[in-house]
């Protein structure tokens, strides 16, 4: 039997949980009656349409004195404040979506002396915060740590703390904890030889700088997969972006399990990820030191204003475009850990049966449901196939509608995350 659906009232009850549990300022969440009223308007608002779009905004629950006007994005908050609250319901979100764009602005609520809630104004933040998801040099300034509700769909509402991920309502089901594998330690560790490379080829080029942190490079990394996952979801035709071990290439083994129909030649095109990265060290470190820096890290490429970063920051958003563009073709785009790309339109095979694969419940695989198999679309199967019988390889599978899972074999296992940011 299926469960049963959940509506607005049960939301509130758990979102209450999730609050309590993140240990969040609970005098930041409103008393139930006024939370499932907020929940009941954007669940309803979510099934609307404005001149034949669906409605897809963001609402913070938040007192306007709450907000400085500061400078305006990109560094800052652009408030705009309503000369006359306008009433806060499913009809009036519906006609205020266009001018309060998902991507670029909030629309502000707050409760009326009469108990009621009111729209009081629209919060331009810039479009910097989507990079949190989709990959990017900077993240935008933080949200104050107060309820935000997100419509993405009819029925699938998002609810946050500021910009942290409380809880998600979808096809009537709830997912109480986000799961975004690079937060994980073993997704990480899987590129661990990939950066100890690049430190130690930096190290031994002799460059007078900062030293470069690890976690710089690891980041920079995720965000090429962050940019060219964004992409293929926005573009709704889905694919597959398989990690193979360096030791496959040119082995017997490679072609028992992958057949790539337009594989790429060696080549410094191969490497360009590398190139990159190394251009990126380089500068950063010569960068921090003119800054006074011992140390360079993520925050420091986010912050250092350097037209030689923005530049290098360009160029990997370009490779993530590529590598999009090379999963629009049927089969998979295929890769090693050090993102060398081997070729596009791969098939897998190999005829390992898998007839039972494992949902992590959390980050690390440590806790994990039992699933069948063939419950899932070819391309997971496939998926499912290649990390049973390649037990070091790891493959990203994203389907048309929008969902993406992580895949990798754990402990003997294989284990899929889903990616849910």
């Amino acid at each position: 039997m299926s469960s049963p659906s959940i509506y607005p009232p049960q939301l509130a009850d758990s979102l209450a949980l999730s609050w309590q549990a993140l240990k969040a300022n609970t005098a930041c969440l409103p008393d139930r009656p006024c939370l499932v009223e907020f929940l009941e308007i954007l669940f309803q608002a979510s099934f609307l349409q404005e001149e034949g779009d669906p409605v897809r905004c963001r609402a913070i629950l938040a007192d306007p004195q709450d907000w400085p006007q500061g400078m305006g994005p990109p560094a800052g908050f652009h408030v705009l404040l309503f000369d006359e609250a306008r009433p806060f319901t499913p009809q009036e979100v519906r006609k205020l979506d266009p001018a309060a764009s998902y991507d670029r602005a909030l629309l502000g609520i707050h409760h009326s002396q009469d108990g009621s809630l009111h729209i009081w104004g629209i919060i331009d933040t810039g479009t910097r915060w989507v990079n949190r998801i989709d990959g990017g040099r900077f993240h935008g300034t933080p949200l104050p740590s107060q309820l935000v509700g997100h419509i993405l769909g009819p029925g699938h509402l998002l609810m946050a703390c500021g910009y942290q991920r409380m809880i998600e309502l979808a096809g009537g089901q709830i997912t109480e904890s986000g799961f975004d594998p690079f937060r994980s330690q073993w997704l990480p560790d899987l590129f661990k030889p990939v950066r100890t490379k690049l430190l130690e080829k930096l190290a031994a080029s002799d460059l007078q700088g900062a030293e470069v942190d690890d976690i710089f490079v690891k980041m920079l990394g995720q965000n090429v997969l962050r940019r060219t996952m964004s992409l293929v979801r926005g573009r709704g035709h889905g694919g597959m972006l398989i990690y193979l071990p360096a030791r496959m290439i040119g082995s017997e083994e490679l072609p028992r399990w992958v057949r790539i129909r337009c594989p790429f030649r060696t080549s410094a095109a191969t490497g360009h990820f590398t190139e990159l990265m190394m251009r990126a060290m380089r500068r950063l470190a010569k960068a921090g030191q003119r800054r006074g820096l011992e140390k360079v890290t993520w925050t420091s490429y986010q912050e250092l204003d350097d037209p030689t970063l923005a530049e290098v920051d360009e160029s990997f958003f370009e490779l993530g475009h590529l590598f999009a563009d090379l999963m629009g073709a049927d089969g998979a785009l295929t890769l090693t850990f050090r993102f060398e790309m081997l070729g596009f339109g791969a098939e897998v095979l190999g005829e390992k049966a898998v007839h039972e694969v494992y949902r992590a419940l959390d980050l690390e695989g440590l806790k994990t449901q039992p699933e069948r198999a063939d419950s899932a679309g070819t391309r997971h199967r496939a998926a499912y196939r290649l990390v049973a019988g390649v037990p070091d390889a790891l493959v990203v599978v994203m389907s048309q509608d929008g969902s993406i899972r992580f895949v990798a074999n754990r402990e003997g296992r294989v284990t899929y995350w889903p990616y849910l940011p």
